[in-house]
């Protein structure tokens, strides 16, 4: 990565340090000249995962450290309870991948950061993180390494908790093994108060597990999640080995309520809010320790949403409600922790918005037939701070439509509370047909689709009135050479022999076929004297100049078009219905 001397904001009395600029002040997002509170905000990203674990760690400390913490970033498992180990020794959380190449980001901070005679806490196997990484900090001069390692994520957690020797355990956490939003939204508050993370399965706890409770008999347990992730069999088995102790669920209905459900229980009045994604363990796990040290929480957003999870916007306001100006330090890019989230958090915490103010309303789409009546909508729907959407009352102007013309408008309306003019863009479209056909044609006979396609551009455009005849034979009149008509194979009998106008009369049928469908008088029709192959048998019509014709008149009350247009090896016959004569059609 380039580096260059970069300012760290001074949200926690940070000074400057030379690093990677990825720590990028957004002060500008905040509601500070518009609101009574003041937020500072920043952002702590890299490239990747592991590039921002390492932004985070400089964060953490960027002078010297006694100690570094190597946990795998591919897999949350292992790393769930090294937060509290991380607290405990003053240790940032260093992410490292599979292989010691790609695991540059890690080196670098220890390399920079990690004084000659400190300690290296690998956790995990080296299923997890090879035996490599240990090689190659013995090369670098690291001699001091401790591997921390179970035969699963459980008895790594419990194995974790043990090295915690010299801390009175009166506290436990059991969090769930199988998913990470749990364990890492009470991460930083149980780091700062030195509680254990214990991983579980959702039906039983494992040996190590009740070992280390029975050893430490602590007088708490917080249980982290509902009964989906953390079964109630669970909680009994605890109560069986604990029976002096009292137990305590932290549980909503998403991860995000969790989330919001244990900041408020721990953190009445935080000095900063940390928000990573709710949908990605790396950021957040790295990011633990820091939030650690003051016992802040990490804020999960959706990274999908430009809007706050409803139990997030609702804590965010009542910090307000509290006069309370928490910063905000944003972990990850604006991939994963956008722009709007930031100003949406700023906005709520300052007191600029409340979680039920109008966040945004959608232009609205809206298609209608040429002259249809359309009214525009008396409601539109609002997408509020917390994601709720709901929908509200608006006022347009001009406050009618006008359908008369194809084509494109744009009407703009007003919703009570809401700042911007909501748009309703009306696209006005040309009727469809009332009727359709098609049929198909070996487009290889030259001479055949050439007078299929001057019949079908005599048929194209012919407008009937209402109640007037149409003639096949006078629209498209007579086939001569002279016209532009070449020979081609016609029936005559029970033969076919070369004639003018080879190939009209699937013009002609294809029209009698839409005339059908359009439910029209057929006044004239006759059928071939051999089969033919274009249409169903029985439904074609012959035509020959000037003795057979295909006749039918308009019925309607409305001028009908007749369109015929030949795209490939495909006749198209169309019948429009149109009140406004003057009007262009397709």
């Amino acid at each position: 990565m380039n580096k260059s001397i970069i300012t760290l904001s001074l949200i926690l009395g940070f000074s400057l340090f030379a690093g990677t600029p990825a720590i990028a002040a957004t002060d500008d997002l905040s509601t500070a000249t518009e609101a009574p509170h003041i937020i500072n905000t920043s952002r702590l990203s890299g490239q990747t995962r592991f590039e921002t674990a390492k932004v985070i760690a400089e964060y953490y400390r960027s002078g010297a450290v006694k100690n570094v913490i190597l946990t795998t970033g591919n897999q949350f498992a292992d790393a769930l309870s090294a937060s509290v180990l991380a607290h405990h020794i003053e240790a940032p959380i260093l992410l490292v991948d599979a292989t010691v190449d790609s695991s540059k980001a890690a080196f670098d901070y220890v390399i920079q950061h990690l004084e000659p005679t400190g300690t290296v806490y690998i956790i995990g196997g080296d299923g997890v993180i090879g035996r490599e990484f240990e090689t190659k900090l013995t090369e670098l001069g690291f001699i001091n390494i401790v591997r921390i390692a179970g035969m699963n994520r459980y008895d790594t957690s419990s194995k974790v908790a043990s090295s915690l020797h010299d801390i009175n355990v009166s506290t436990v956490v059991i969090s769930s093994g199988e998913q990470y939003p749990d364990a890492l939204s009470i991460s930083s508050f149980a780091a700062n108060k030195g509680w254990p993370i214990l991983l579980s399965p959702r039906d039983a706890l494992q040996e190590d597990i009740k070992n280390y409770l029975l050893e430490r008999k602590p007088s708490k347990v917080f249980i982290t999640g509902g009964e989906g992730v953390i079964s109630e069999q669970v909680v009994s088995e605890i109560r069986g080995l604990l029976p002096q102790a009292s137990t305590e669920r932290l549980m909503g209905q998403s991860r995000f309520d969790t989330n919001a459900l244990i900041a408020e229980t721990f953190a009445l009045s935080p000095s900063t809010l940390y928000i990573a994604t709710g949908y990605g363990f790396a950021d957040a796990l790295a990011g633990s320790a820091v939030a650690a040290r003051n016992g802040d929480p990490i804020i999960f957003i959706d990274p999908s949403e430009p809007t706050l999870p409803k139990s997030v916007a609702r804590y965010l306001e009542k910090l307000y409600a509290s006069k309370l100006s928490p910063n905000l330090v944003s972990f990850g890019g604006s991939g994963v922790v956008t722009d709007e989230i930031i100003k949406s958090s700023s906005d709520l915490i300052s007191g600029a918005v409340e979680e039920s103010s109008i966040y945004s309303i959608a232009e609205v789409m809206a298609s209608v037939t040429q002259r249809e009546d359309y009214s525009l909508p008396t409601f539109v729907q609002a997408k509020l701070y917390n994601s709720d959407a709901i929908v509200v009352p608006v006022k347009w102007n001009p406050t009618t439509v006008d359908t008369s013309s194809v084509g494109s408008s744009v009407y703009e309306g007003v919703v009570d509370g809401y700042g911007k003019p909501i748009k309703l863009k009306l696209t006005v479209k040309e009727p469809g047909p009332i009727a359709q056909y098609t049929t198909y044609f070996d487009a290889s006979i030259i001479n055949r689709s050439e007078n299929i396609r001057l019949a079908a551009k005599a048929l194209d455009g012919k407008l009937l009135a209402p109640g007037e005849r149409f003639s096949f034979n006078k629209t498209v009149g007579q086939r001569t050479v002279e016209a532009g008509y070449k020979e081609a194979m016609i029936i005559v009998g029970k033969t076919y022999v070369p004639g003018l106008g080879g190939g009209i009369c699937q013009v002609s049928s294809t029209l009698y076929n839409v005339a059908v469908l359009a439910q029209l008088e057929i006044l004239e029709r006759h059928h071939h004297s051999l089969p033919v192959n274009y249409v169903p048998p029985g439904q074609d019509a012959t035509v020959n100049f000037p003795y057979f014709d295909f006749r039918f008149r308009n019925i309607t009350d409305t001028y009908l078009l007749i369109r015929s247009f030949v795209e490939g090896n495909s006749l198209t016959s169309q019948i429009y219905a149109q009140v406004n004569t003057t009007s262009k059609f397709r």
